[in-house]
């Protein structure tokens, strides 16, 4: 049997009737507001909230606090790491699907972990408008990069997958961010 790419697909009304025995704050956060219930390609979306953080984060910090990017990336990769170890298991019976589309916290964690430790240029730290090219560019160099490896999963990402429960939901995301990450650390705007 061939591979197939990415998560396996559900009716996002099906998985709104499902995930409804679930408690409210749970089913937000594994879904993200929502974002998992996309009809077209949940992932990508589940892993936008990240990179619109630190775009707003860059553009508005003030001059010395570019520590804060790494913080608040940092935060959201426990928060979604902790959220799918605790409740992907709950999704995963609810659902009858081993790592369903509409879970994308584990996203959450993968582009987090993409983006963490970067050299960001502050806006406020800026002369021109460099700090928005450089800004924009990691960024989405970050979620290209991310997404790529998430779809395609790269060893040993698949095998990470098959692991029950909310580990197997998100290890194989962290481990597409580690290698999102080992290249934007070596090559791109914000290596160095």
């Amino acid at each position: 049997m061939a591979a197939t790419l990415g998560e396996p697909k559900m009716d996002p009304a099906v998985a709104r009737a499902r995930l409804a025995a679930m408690k409210p704050f749970p089913r937000f956060s594994l879904t993200v507001g929502g974002l998992g219930f996309a009809r077209f390609a949940p992932g990508t979306w589940g892993s936008v909230p990240p990179c619109v953080l630190v775009l707003v984060l860059v553009a508005t910090l003030p001059h010395g606090l570019g520590w804060v990017i790494d913080a608040a990336l940092g935060v959201l990769l426990v928060w979604s790491s902790w959220g799918c170890e605790r409740w992907g298991a709950q999704a995963e019976e609810l659902l009858g699907v081993k790592d369903p589309s509409c879970v994308v916290l584990d996203e959450v964690a993968g582009m987090s972990l993409s983006m963490l430790l970067l050299h960001w240029h502050l806006r406020s730290d800026a002369t021109d408008w460099s700090w928005a090219w450089k800004g924009i560019l990691g960024v989405a160099l970050a979620f290209v990069l991310f997404r790529a490896f998430d779809v395609i999963k790269p060893p040993p990402c698949r095998a990470l997958q098959n692991i029950r429960g909310g580990r197997g939901i998100l290890l194989d995301d962290l481990f597409a961010g580690v290698y999102a990450s080992v290249i934007l650390h070596v090559v791109g705007p914000l290596a160095g």
